[in-house]
């Protein structure tokens, strides 16, 4: 056997070991696309979850909420004052044009004619800032409740029915959701490979017997430094499957090299 002969077996054995299965298909792992914590912005007393670890929900769909008589307290409170502003507004409206008409005729001095013009812009103003804090009032009542930002699947759940929620500081994780129909196939690339690659470049995915189409979604710009010290760099490719496929985080899975 010729000396290069043994090196062409020693190569061999050697990508034997490094995960790959031919010398264009890499082995890595499933990450989800899309993972959340998701919370609320107020705080109130849970009084309703909807949902449990390992369900999947639909994109809208209420996961939970909080007792909403409070919020619904402060958004008629809301309302109410923006009527007697508008009411207010409309009066010093209406006494302006008195004012401007009496002014025209020489009836009224300037100093009168320049209070109801501050006095109609103190109406609108205060009309303003009723509508503001009306507008936040609705907010908060929305936030009270908490739908799914997209079709998934509850990794975990931390709210529990009588807890409370405390948001001053900072929004608490009351729920864990990933998304379901994408996934991100992660595999490990050497420097030469790196360097053929694009974004948005289309390559298979399989994970089993099931076989994707993906695109690389993001390519390392960093080292991984692997096993012998030869660096490797991660690349994620996007891939859509269907959601009866229930894949999860940390499969293996096969990316085909070009």
């Amino acid at each position: 056997m010729t000396m290069k002969t043994m090196r062409g077996w020693v190569l061999l054995a050697l990508l034997g070991t490094t995960g790959q299965l031919t010398a264009a298909e890499l082995t890595g792992s499933l990450q989800w696309a899309r993972r959340v914590e998701l919370s609320t912005p107020v705080s109130g007393l849970v009084t309703h979850v909807a949902v449990d670890s390992g369900d999947e929900v639909r994109k809208g769909q209420l996961l939970f909420n909080l007792d909403a008589r409070g919020f619904n307290a402060q958004v008629k409170k809301a309302e109410a004052r923006v009527l007697t502003a508008r009411e207010a507004q409309e009066e010093a409206k209406r006494e302006l044009e008195r004012t401007t008409e009496m002014y025209e005729r020489t009836l009224l001095s300037d100093h009168e004619l320049q209070l109801a013009k501050i006095a109609f812009s103190n109406a609108a103003a205060e009309l303003q800032t009723a509508e503001a804090e009306r507008t936040q009032a609705r907010l908060e009542l929305e936030y009270s409740r908490v739908s799914a930002p997209f079709d998934g699947v509850v990794l975990q759940r931390s709210a529990e029915v009588g807890q409370t929620v405390v948001t001053r500081l900072q929004s608490v994780p009351l729920l864990t959701l990933a998304e379901t129909g994408r996934m991100l196939a992660r595999v490990e690339v050497g420097e030469l490979e790196l360097e053929q690659l694009r974004k948005g470049m289309e390559l298979p995915v399989r994970v089993g017997s099931r076989n994707f189409s993906g695109k690389v979604q993001r390519l390392g710009m960093e080292p991984v430094i692997a096993a012998g010290g030869i660096a490797k760099y991660e690349i994620d490719v996007l891939f859509e499957y269907p959601r009866a496929e229930r894949l999860r985080a940390g499969q293996s899975v096969v990316v085909v090299l070009p």
